[in-house]
């Protein structure tokens, strides 16, 4: 996370695997960026008012942050073709055709394009190498602001005569999540062949795809009938209270092991480490799985197991307390749509005394599914009512991605999701992600070594916890 959301709110980010863009294989060759431009007429004034997230986002963030995607196109690089796919990509998606401008007398006001007249246009880089595409490219999707309108960028590179190329994006937080980003590789490839094959952009619309717009005015409706006496706002006030002394005030809950979570004080602008591990193998998952199903959970309570059983293992913490993200995206006309679907919840799980699997299982489950309700409850408003000047400082989510529109295909694609550096002394974020080769897990965390070496101990930790757990389901079976 960046200095732009370093304050209240969630965000999901998901690797495929996960990478920053200076870590991704890219090709030397001719780099092209793509801008979306539209003439100032076809923007319309837009009453549609902004989600708690977005205006909290303009509010609190810094420019130069941005998340994306990257993939090789199996498919031969036509300059038209290219900005045709992305000019489809475009009117699908009302949220990439909307911008906000400072208010009179302050707020912000909405305005949005229908697409008449909206291109992608060319800017041409000449040939580069590779480190130079990742830079160039980067430096492209940094200049994207929070207040100007694109806010979402391209960018191809290719060689003459190859069977393929690589495309990017990036987009800055406020007009899409992970889930956005991970739609994004089968949508693009579908529309680029369809663009081949000689569709029109326009002909590409789907009028059953809804529109984040409409999402964010009912957000922020619903957000505004939320007041000091609403469940949700005394939930979250109990969860941030917990470990406050008298008089400390309301602050969310750090990670159990101080050697990940004490970073250096600074102003903020460290680069935390990064990193992305696998854990688990699909086998060993499905077996897990099984335990799970016969004790009445899922498979999210068995990743969570094994993540809080080594924390306990390592600390002896019995007690366990984190902010995780989860989607809102519950019409199934906001499945496909890009935007920011995201809620939080504070989640609190003891296991004192559970030496049990089953038990441990579902004690987790249980702890999720207190708090799931509270996920459509916008966090900046909960924190508008409770005067909260915090952020949280330990996320943990849990994504299966195996199910996602085209994830069968992301290895031949070389696909990524892609976000820029992000600065934090005192933030952990553990990213627990289902695929198709397992279970991984992917962190950010202050750039210390005692940090760096915590958090390896962590995964060699879950691997153990996952033998154990394993071991005791063999042993039942022979019994």
């Amino acid at each position: 996370m960046s200095p732009s959301s370093r304050a209240v709110g969630c965000a999901i980010v998901v690797e495929v695997e996960y990478t920053e863009l200076d870590q991704y294989p890219l090709s030397g060759g001719r780099l092209t960026t793509w801008e979306p431009v539209v003439p100032d007429h076809a923007w319309r004034p837009d009453d549609r008012a902004l989600s708690w997230d977005h205006e909290h986002h303009l509010a609190g963030g810094e420019d130069g942050s941005w998340i994306g995607s990257v993939m090789h196109v199996p498919a031969a690089y036509d300059p038209g073709h290219v900005a045709a796919a992305a000019t489809a990509w475009m009117l699908r998606h009302e949220g990439l055709r909307t911008t906000i401008a400072p208010a009179p007398g302050g707020g912000w006001r909405r305005a949005t394009t229908g697409g008449d007249g909206l291109e992608v246009r060319p800017v041409e880089a000449g040939e580069v190498s590779p480190q130079d595409a990742a830079a160039r490219i980067s430096d492209s999707f940094a200049a994207l602001t929070r207040g100007s309108w694109p806010h979402v960028r391209l960018a191809t590179v290719h060689r003459e005569g190859a069977p393929g190329f690589d495309v990017a994006f990036g987009a800055d937080h406020s007009v899409m999540d992970a889930y956005s980003q991970l739609v994004w590789f089968a949508e693009f490839t579908t529309l680029y062949d369809q663009v081949r094959a000689g569709a029109e952009p326009a002909s590409l619309v789907d009028p059953a795809i809804a529109s984040h717009v409409d999402h964010a005015a009912a957000d922020r409706a619903f957000g505004a009938s939320v007041d000091a006496q609403h469940p949700a706002v005394m939930a979250w006030h109990d969860f941030l209270a917990h470990d406050g002394a008298p008089g400390a005030g309301l602050r969310f809950p750090d990670h159990p092991d101080p050697a990940v979570r004490m970073g250096p004080v600074t102003d903020g602008s460290r680069p935390q480490h990064s990193t992305s591990t696998w854990v688990a193998g699909p086998a060993e998952l499905d077996r897990l799985g099984a335990r799970c199903r016969e004790a009445g959970t899922s498979a999210q309570s068995g990743a969570l197991a094994m993540l809080l059983l080594a924390l306990r293992a390592a600390r002896g913490t019995e007690a366990f307390r984190f902010v995780m993200p989860m989607h809102t995206r519950h019409d199934p006309a906001h499945l496909p749509a890009v935007g920011w679907y995201v809620g939080c919840a504070p989640v609190q799980v003891d296991l004192a005394g559970a030496e049990d699997t089953a038990e441990v299982l579902a004690r987790i489950h249980a702890g999720v599914a207190a708090s799931k309700h509270l996920v459509g409850i916008p966090l900046p408003r909960i924190a508008e009512v409770l005067e909260l000047h915090d952020h949280p400082h330990i996320v943990v989510s849990y994504v299966d991605t195996r199910h996602i529109p085209g994830a069968a295909d992301w290895d031949r694609l070389r696909a990524r999701t892609l976000r820029s550096p992000a600065y934090a002394d005192d933030e952990v974020y553990l990213w627990l992600v289902r695929s198709h080769h397992g279970l991984s897990v992917s962190a950010r965390y202050p750039r210390t070594e005692e940090a760096d070496a915590t958090l390896r101990t962590l995964h060699a930790d879950m691997r153990g916890v996952l033998r154990e757990l394993l071991a005791e389901d063999a042993q039942e079976v022979s019994a």
